[in-house]
């Protein structure tokens, strides 16, 4: 008991610390805004500001609890953690930057968030660090453990122990191997036996047992497994089931309930966790932002539009999102009123190859459109939909219903298992100047392989590309 509340305690220290640490963070974005005499700082001090702190303080701590960074870290690498803070400090910044827009504070200012996101990432990764220092050193000590049972005494059984075992500092203590009497005859000798099956329920009931790793193959063992998982149940002990569930190499399984029955769902949507929950603020906080700092040069560029040729301002056009749900894509007209009519007498001009249409000199694009296309600002307006939730800054790019019944291969489909974007991977290898195939592979790998650091290299490599209109028409 003591022990017990020992360790609540230092949670609870550590929660304390991280509160801290957001204080002080928010503290020295305040001080960056005052140095430059953007702002009083005895202004901040007024029961209003100091409530919108707190309640931001309160935010901050809900925040890491959703992230699950107050979760056991045992298993998680230095980099993942870190990467995982790194999210929750960008999340937490793009929140205030757009409250900050929202009700005329100063918390979108780049000093402020500068210093804030600095301050906040280099103390949370000290003191996280720090901390697991800390636990690692007194877990190869004999403190913190958890005693885990194996049930199958197989190669997977086996190779999983010696993982546990390879480390020490994870603080996990191998209560033993649990199978029949013919599988614990071929377990090595330096790999500790448990018993039977029939032995295990005695000893989750009699020894502290912190969770119950099952081994068994499942198809074979389903019956089994059942059957240990609901012992389990009964003695209120966690139980993990570890092995090969006949998943495809590219198909992501995930646990859902549908009402209250479980299930093992497969789906080429990646798994990405917390991070997708990022990449939806991501793309929230910069298409609100880029639409409030560059209205000017929409308004602009829309009054050039009615000057260079009649027609509306704005093009519309369904095109084919997430699942192949279709949406309104939003874009400056750039070609004339009647260009969608034209297509049809275009076609056997079409100069890209696969299902979609391009013509390098296009006789439908205007004037002011050539230097629109070329510079991507015809696509401007699809912030728009990026902050409904229909697009992303970051994904394949959306295509007109017209391409999408021309696919020929079926594996080109899995380009609409995540939401479109505005740029992509495929946008700087060429733009229109790439074969179709390659487009959607280039798609598919950017699917499979994404990061949140993989979306912000292609931003920041988009920039250039688009500045130079290279490949596009």
């Amino acid at each position: 008991m003591i022990l017990k509340n020992f360790r609540r305690l230092a949670f609870r220290l550590f929660q304390a610390w991280e509160a801290l640490v957001f204080t002080t963070a928010f503290l020295a974005g305040l001080l960056a805004l005052h140095d430059r005499g953007i702002i009083d700082f005895q202004a901040f001090w007024d029961p209003a500001y100091l409530s919108i702190f707190a309640v931001l303080a309160v935010l901050w701590v809900w925040l890491l609890h959703a992230l699950a960074l107050y979760s056991s870290r045992r298993l998680i690498t230095r980099a993942n953690e870190t990467v995982s803070v790194l999210g929750a400090v960008v999340i937490a910044a793009g929140f205030m930057a757009v409250l900050g827009a929202l009700i005329g504070l100063p918390m979108n200012q780049a000093p402020f968030l500068i210093s804030f996101v600095a301050i906040c990432s280099a103390l949370m990764i000290i003191g996280r660090t720090l901390c697991r220092m800390f636990l690692r050193t007194a877990r190869a000590h004999g403190r913190n453990l958890r005693f885990v049972a194996v049930v199958g005494a197989g190669h997977e059984g086996q190779n999983l122990a010696r993982k546990i075992l390879s480390n020490p500092a994870n603080g996990y203590q191998l209560l033993g191997f649990f199978d029949h009497a013919m599988s614990m005859d071929r377990l090595p000798r330096d790999l500790k036996r448990g018993g039977s099956l029939e032995d295990l329920t005695q000893r989750m009931m009699r020894e502290p047992v912190d969770e119950v790793l099952i081994t068994l193959p499942f198809c074979s063992h389903y019956d089994e497994i059942f059957d240990i998982v609901e012992r389990c149940r009964r003695v209120g002990v966690p139980v993990r089931v570890v092995g090969d569930f006949l998943t495809p190499s590219d198909m992501h399984p995930s646990i859902e309930f549908i009402g209250e029955t479980a299930s093992l769902r497969f789906s080429h949507e990646p798994n990405w966790g917390w991070q997708k929950q990022t990449k939806s603020v991501f793309d929230f906080t910069i298409s609100g932002l880029t639409l409030l700092i560059f209205a000017p040069l929409l308004i602009a560029i829309a009054v050039a539009i009615k000057l260079d040729s009649p027609g509306p301002v704005l093009f519309s056009q369904t095109r084919v999102g997430k699942n192949k749900k279709p949406f309104r894509l939003f874009k400056f007209r750039s070609m004339r009123q009647d260009a969608e009519a034209m297509q049809a007498a275009l076609e056997t001009q079409n100069e890209a190859g696969g299902p979609v249409f391009k013509i390098r000199n296009d006789p439908r694009v205007t004037r002011l459109g050539q230097f629109l296309r070329r510079h991507s600002l015809d696509e401007l307006p699809q912030l728009l939909n990026v902050l409904r939730g229909e697009m992303s800054i970051v994904g394949p790019r959306p295509l007109p219903l017209r391409d999408v019944k021309r696919f020929e291969h079926d594996w080109h489909s899995r380009r609409f298992s995540v939401r479109p974007g505005l740029t992509c991977s495929w946008v700087l290898a060429g733009r229109s100047e790439i074969d179709f195939d390659k487009w959607v592979a280039m798609d598919l790998d950017y699917i499979d392989n994404w990061s949140l650091m993989k979306d912000l290299k292609i931003c920041l490599h988009t920039i250039p590309t688009v500045l130079k209109g290279a490949g596009a028409y």
